[in-house]
Formats: C-alpha cells, sequence, structure tokens
C-alpha cells in the first residue's frame, strides 16, 4: 500500500455573523488546523461544477489512478494549497474535544456548538464550485455558508403535526398518563411564545411520555451544534 503524506497546515478563513447565520456583516474570520493526508481525489459534477460530496481518496487508494465517471471531473486537492478544501472533505476532529459555547435557554436547558466553528460547520461542500478552467475553488457567500437545519416554519410544521397526531392519546391514553399527556402538548404549543427571539436550531423538543430514550421523538435537531 502506497505510503499517505501526512501535512499539518493552518489558515485563517471567512465565517458568518454567527453559527448558521446567512450573513458576514461583521468580517469575521476564524483560524482552523488541518491535519491529515495532504493530497486528496475528490469529484465535481462535470456540468455544474458543484463538489460531489465528502467521499475520497487518498494516496493509500492509488486515487491518481482511480478512473474518473462520467458526468463527473476528478480533482486532486492539495491540502498545502487548499487546506479549507480539504477540511471539508476529510477531518479527524473529535468535535466533544473542541471548546464550545454555553448559552442558557428560556426553559433552563443549554446549546452549545464548537467555538470558533469548525469549517465543516462553516460551509456547505456542495456548494464549493470548481472551476475546470482555471483549477481555482469557487466559494459564492451567502450560498456557501452552512445552512440552518431548522426553521421557525419547519419547527411550528412539525409542532402542529405532533399535537395532531397525538390528539388521541388524551381519549385512549390510560388516566394514569393522562396529565403527562396534557403536559406535553401544552409545552408543544409554547414554544413559539417560550423561545421567541432565539435561533429555531437551539430549540430543545420535549420528550413525549412514551418516549424510552431510544428514538427520539424530534426532527433532525439534536441539539449539540
Amino acid at each position: 500500500m502506497p505510503e499517505i503524506t501526512r501535512i499539518t497546515k493552518t489558515f485563517e478563513y471567512d465565517m458568518p455573523d454567527a453559527y448558521l447565520y446567512q450573513t458576514n456583516a461583521l468580517n469575521k474570520k476564524g483560524t482552523f488546523t488541518y491535519q491529515g493526508p495532504r493530497y486528496l481525489w475528490i469529484f465535481a459534477d462535470s456540468d455544474t461544477g458543484k463538489i460531489r460530496g465528502r467521499f475520497h481518496y487518498t494516496e493509500a487508494d492509488n486515487g491518481a489512478d482511480v478512473p474518473t465517471p462520467e458526468g463527473q471531473i476528478k480533482i486532486m486537492v492539495d491540502a498545502d494549497v487548499n487546506p479549507l478544501i480539504a477540511s471539508l472533505v476529510h477531518n479527524e476532529i473529535v468535535y466533544g474535544d473542541l471548546p464550545h459555547t454555553v448559552e442558557n435557554l428560556p426553559d433552563g436547558s443549554t446549546y452549545g456548538h464548537p467555538d470558533p466553528q469548525v469549517p465543516d460547520h462553516t460551509v456547505e461542500l456542495e456548494e464549493v464550485v470548481y472551476n475546470a478552467q482555471t483549477g481555482q475553488f469557487v466559494l459564492t457567500y451567502p450560498t456557501c455558508w452552512k445552512k440552518p437545519h431548522m426553521t421557525w416554519e419547519s419547527l411550528i410544521a412539525w409542532r402542529n403535526q405532533t399535537l395532531q397526531s397525538t390528539d388521541a392519546k388524551i381519549k385512549t391514553c390510560t388516566p394514569d398518563k393522562l396529565e403527562a399527556w396534557q403536559e406535553y402538548r401544552q409545552k408543544l404549543r409554547d414554544l413559539p411564545a417560550l423561545f421567541a427571539g432565539i435561533d429555531p436550531w437551539k430549540v430543545p423538543f420535549p420528550n413525549d411520555p412514551d418516549w424510552t430514550g431510544v428514538n427520539a421523538p424530534a426532527p433532525a435537531n439534536d441539539n449539540r451544534g
């Protein structure tokens, strides 16, 4: 197996005004140190130039010799030249070991995310465009900012659907569960008022009385940033 050339590269990159925001009026910058293979082979759509995802090859995979699928462009990323792109494609981060923000929320819970936010929590890789004519990666903001995984519109839609789907619980649950279900449904109704002014991706979802801790009852918001 070919030996992988590894590199450690510290670089600066643009950040939005706050986590998952789509603006950069404050001209914020972050600093990150990439550690990993120097050479990575990735693919872009031959029509749009958009990167197709994080899947990549390294020297150990003989990336330079891997055939290029039809309709795609194979690109060699040199992490010494494009450390941001390399960081979006490959990372060896233990997110739990990173410093995090801690924000106290109105219900007494907290919300946090890596601080400063790391590149793959900052840039949407699939919105990066590779210009085959110039050999350059093009990042256009705000298109390239990491998109919020929750909006108030989708949160309220989920809340309304959950209230509708649990209407029958009030009529069919056992008497010892009635108060718990009433309390749960009231928490759902109170979410918009309680968390008014809070970014929607920070809102924790209440657990229904039947929740066992195995399957979360809420949409994609793990409240871990």
